[in-house]
């Protein structure tokens, strides 16, 4: 039990920082004690080794799992963008379709659907009855005048001696 404390004590003194101290301490051991001392120096210069390794090896798994979660970050990032993108893009499509809607029900010519104003579909309602007031429901509906029906060409003549009289005027 001696020598396990002066083992310790050895160890303890070992561990100072100063080399003459370490010096006078090794040359007050015997062999087997120098031998000790040697054999725990090594020890504890590989465990030290290991460690720097261990800290080393770490920090790069630290850095590798920093990569994936950036990397991941980013497609997470570039997911979010693409939705908030398709989102957009499909209110904007449901929109016009209720414009267009809206403009087919007040029998609006399909240009005007665009001009609609609103978010819902009252609002595109009262905006397209305000539209039909202001270009005028008379002329939505006013069919082209024709004065009875469709006309019968003149006869044209069938002799050679009419066609050249009619050209010359003659008659």
């Amino acid at each position: 039990m001696a020598d396990d404390d002066s083992t310790t004590d050895v160890t303890d003194e070992g561990s100072a920082t100063d080399a003459g101290q370490q010096d006078d301490v090794t040359a007050s051991l015997s062999d087997t004690g120098k031998k000790a001392l040697s054999e725990e120096r090594k020890a504890r210069a590989a465990a030290e080794r290991q460690a720097r390794a261990a800290t080393r090896q770490l920090d790069d798994l630290s850095k590798r799992i920093k990569e994936f979660e950036d990397r991941d970050k980013s497609d997470l990032d570039k997911l979010t963008e693409r939705a908030t993108t398709a989102e957009q893009a499909a209110t904007a499509a449901q929109g016009r379709l209720l414009r267009y809607e809206v403009a087919a029900a007040k029998q609006l010519p399909p240009g005007f659907a665009g001009r609609l104003q609103g978010s819902t579909k009252e609002e595109l309602e009262a905006d397209a009855d305000a539209l039909l007031e202001a270009l005028g429901a008379q002329q939505q509906r006013q069919t082209p005048n024709y004065d009875g029906g469709v006309r019968k060409p003149a006869s044209a003549p069938t002799d050679m001696n009419a066609l050249i009289r009619s050209k010359a005027g003659l008659g």
